[in-house]
C-alpha cells in the first residue's frame, strides 16, 4: 500500500495547525486557540447608567469649570497631602482654598452626576479623571484630562479589559472602561479561592464572587510554576486589606488546562 499520500496530508495539517496557533496561545500539548476563543464580550450600552451623548453634553455644558477644578487640583497637589488628589461630596472639598472653585466642586456633587475627582500630577504626565458611573468589575465611565495623547492609549496586555476613549479636544477624554467576560470565570475564581488560606481569607475586601478575572498576556506572570511560558493566561485577583503595601493576591492559570501556573510576588 501506498502511505506516501496519507503522510503528505498529515504533514499539511500540522503546517496549517501551526500557522493558525502562531498569533494565539502555546500550551504544553500540541493544541492552539486564540485570545478571542476565551472571550464573550460585553456590550457595555446595556449596562451604562447615563448613556455617552448625555455624559459628554454635560461636561460641554460645563467645560470652563471642568478646567478651572482640575488644574486647580493639579497645581495644588501639596495642599491635599495625598497622590492622588481625590474628591467626593462629603470628602477633602474643604481643602479647596478658593472659594470660587470650592463652589463649583460642590455645585458638580450636589448635581449627582459626578461621583468622584481624582487627579495626579506626575509631569509631564498629568491626569484629572471625573468619575460619572461605575460597577465593581463590570465598568467605570466618565470625563479626563491626560496631557499626553500616549495616556488614552490603554494596556494592550489586558485582553479582556477594554479601554475605550473619544477625544473632546483640549486634552480631554470621554471614556469607557469595562471588562468582557470569560468562559468558566466562576471555575477560575474557585480554583483560586482554593488556593487561598483562611488566614488570608481574613483579610480579603473583595468576596469571592466578585474577585477580577482577566485574559492577559503571559509576560504578565510575575513568577512561574513549571517550565511552560503561555503567551495568554487567565489571571484571577483579589484585594486585601494590605494592598496599599503588598498589593492584592494574583494567581495565573492555563487557559486550556485551568492549572494553577504562576502569581505575582506580594513585598
Amino acid at each position: 500500500m501506498n502511505l506516501w499520500p496519507m503522510k503528505f496530508i498529515s504533514v499539511v495539517i500540522c503546517l496549517a495547525l501551526a500557522v493558525c496557533g502562531c498569533a494565539g496561545l502555546k500550551s504544553k500539548g500540541t493544541e492552539h486557540v486564540r485570545a478571542s476563543d476565551f472571550i464573550i464580550p460585553l456590550n457595555v450600552s446595556e449596562v451604562l447608567k447615563r448613556p455617552e451623548t448625555g455624559v459628554i453634553e454635560y461636561f460641554e455644558n460645563r467645560r470652563e469649570d471642568f478646567d478651572i477644578l482640575g488644574h486647580y487640583l493639579l497645581e495644588n497637589e501639596k495642599v491635599f497631602q495625598t497622590r492622588p488628589v481625590i474628591l467626593q461630596q462629603d470628602y477633602s472639598i474643604e481643602n479647596i482654598q478658593d472659594p470660587e472653585i470650592q463652589q463649583i466642586a460642590q455645585t458638580l456633587f450636589r448635581e449627582g452626576i459626578v461621583k468622584r475627582i481624582s487627579s495626579l500630577n506626575d509631569a509631564p504626565s498629568k491626569s484629572i479623571d471625573f468619575l460619572f458611573g461605575a460597577e465593581d468589575n463590570l465598568y467605570q465611565q466618565g470625563i479626563t484630562y491626560l496631557s499626553l495623547p500616549e495616556m488614552a492609549k490603554g494596556d494592550p496586555s489586558k485582553f479582556s479589559y477594554v479601554n475605550d476613549y473619544k477625544n473632546l479636544g483640549g486634552g480631554w477624554y470621554y471614556y469607557v472602561f469595562h471588562y468582557d467576560k470569560l468562559k468558566d470565570e466562576d471555575e477560575f475564581r474557585n480554583l483560586a479561592w482554593a488556593q487561598i488560606s483562611e488566614k488570608e481569607r481574613s483579610t480579603l475586601t473583595t468576596p469571592k464572587e466578585k474577585a477580577i478575572v482577566i485574559l492577559e498576556s503571559g509576560k504578565n506572570v510575575g513568577y512561574w510554576m513549571d517550565d511552560r511560558k503561555l503567551d495568554v493566561v487567565v489571571s484571577v485577583q483579589f484585594d486585601t486589606e494590605m494592598n496599599g503595601l503588598l498589593g492584592p493576591i494574583t494567581m495565573f492559570f492555563d487557559p486550556m488546562t485551568k492549572d494553577l501556573i504562576g502569581g505575582n510576588l506580594r513585598f
